[in-house]
């Protein structure tokens, strides 16, 4: 399988006393690693009614105004396997890691069936927020003959 050039998905997870801060220290960690191009933000909508969401949003106003967010319930994560796992986690959301998982759900959601995760879990210097990168992954012509999935 090969990366496909479309977006790249920012999956971010963050706890209530997360500051504009926070995403930055993550976001830093991320673009040293990666190339610029285009970005769409996923977060739990739960944490819509926290106070760091309008800090995420006054820091992705500043950072990245043109990034999309968009906002899934806990029920898409679940049961998404994803490279870091926490037990505190797993018996929360059902999953390893929310900042990889709703990478890899958002990646999925709008490039198909398959994602892969470009970046890990990378934590702020508060350890406040964290963030994983995934991308929508195609299929390469001679796989999709011997599979059967179509690009």
């Amino acid at each position: 399988m090969t990366v496909g050039t479309g977006p790249f998905f920012a999956g971010w997870g963050f706890r209530a006393a997360a500051q504009p801060q926070s995403f930055a220290s993550c976001w830093e960690q991320a673009c040293a690693q990666l190339a610029p191009g285009e970005w769409r933000f996923a977060v739990l909508a739960s944490r819509l009614q926290t106070p760091a969401w309008e800090a995420f949003q006054a820091w992705s106003r500043a950072a990245m105004p043109q990034a999309p967010c968009q906002a899934w319930p806990e029920s898409a994560i679940a049961r998404i396997d994803t490279a870091s796992s926490s037990p505190r986690l797993v018996a929360r959301f059902a999953t390893g890691s929310v900042c990889e998982a709703l990478a890899l759900h958002a990646a999925r959601a709008q490039g198909g069936a398959r994602a892969s995760l470009l970046l890990q879990r990378i934590v702020s210097a508060d350890r406040q927020a964290t963030l994983a990168v995934a991308a929508a992954v195609a299929a390469t012509r001679a796989q999709s003959l011997e599979t059967g999935d179509l690009p």
